[in-house]
């Protein structure tokens, strides 16, 4: 039996392939289109972005509390305790579900972790801690990297392609989408303190990737691990050409996931956003 399983809520969008050959269990959150509600599993990425692309718009939603109790009772029964990695406490009733949850049916076996992040960030961070976990780390070990070096130093930033679905979701007001829209703007996208923010815009999405193109370079100049996740929403030769562009790079990283942001995400930033996330340093002024 295992000593530690890394269990993660399916906001983390880690590739199929990935979350088998480490055995993380996946809390499946749910997307909703016109009231008919789908569980992660019940809904292809090609089918979600391919209802988007028709017009359909979907909303997100946390799954009952029994869905969390299947969850950690499967880990359970592979393993001596387990982990649980959710996205941001200030962006989803998800951590608060599952916390209470463990307190109620759970002891000191299963300890809950808010990420302070989502998507590729957070993909990353479950990743790192599932290979620690596999390789046979203790609990306690596991923990104290998650805290100490992953979180503080894990970023993300993505540029997303249209405005429609941050609006639909309330993320933006109507006013900045009616100039973001007029001018062509491509919001780039970070996370801090739980939070998504936009540190810059572009005009365009030629000058979109430029910048995005830009930001790899100084990723790869200020990473802390060898591992570096490249994520897209329904544009998978998008995301490949910056995973060749990576490779290219001097003192590249030998680590690097391709994943596609999953519905629960992929509802606020709809079709055609590109981005990374990695274990290492970040500032604003690289996106001038």
């Amino acid at each position: 039996m295992a000593k530690v399983k890394i269990v993660a809520d399916s906001t983390c969008d880690l590739p199929i392939s990935i979350i088998k050959n480490l055995d993380i269990e996946i809390i499946p959150a749910n997307v909703i289109f016109d009231d008919q509600i789908f569980s992660h599993y019940d809904i292809s990425n090609d089918e979600f972005y391919q209802r988007l692309e028709k017009g359909e718009m979907s909303k997100t939603g946390v799954p009952a509390p029994k869905v969390f109790k299947t969850a950690f009772d499967n880990a359970l029964k592979t393993s001596d305790e387990a982990i649980v990695l959710t996205l941001s406490k200030k962006l989803s009733a998800m951590f608060s579900t599952a916390s209470l949850v463990i307190k109620n049916f759970f002891d000191e076996r299963v300890t809950i972790v808010d990420s302070e992040t989502v998507t590729l960030e957070m993909g990353l961070i479950t990743y790192l801690a599932a290979r620690q976990a596999k390789d046979g780390a203790s609990k306690q070990e596991i923990l104290q990297n998650i805290h100490d070096f992953l979180i503080p130093n894990s970023q993300l930033i993505g540029v997303v392609d249209t405005l429609k679905f941050l609006k639909k979701s309330g993320r933006i007001s109507t006013i900045s989408w009616l100039i973001g829209s007029v001018l062509s703007i491509k919001p780039i996208v970070h996370i801090e303190d739980g939070v998504i923010k936009s540190p810059g815009k572009a005009r365009g999405k030629k000058h979109a990737l430029e910048i995005i193109e830009t930001v790899a370079k100084k990723i790869v100049e200020n990473k802390k691990s060898d591992s570096i996740m490249v994520g897209h929403s329904h544009d998978l030769e998008r995301a490949l050409e910056f995973e060749k562009l990576i490779k290219e790079l001097p003192d590249a990283p030998t680590d690097i996931l391709v994943g596609e942001i999953g519905p629960v995400v992929g509802t606020h930033l709809g079709p055609g956003a590109i981005g990374f996330a990695w274990i290492g340093d970040y500032e604003d002024d690289w996106l001038k």
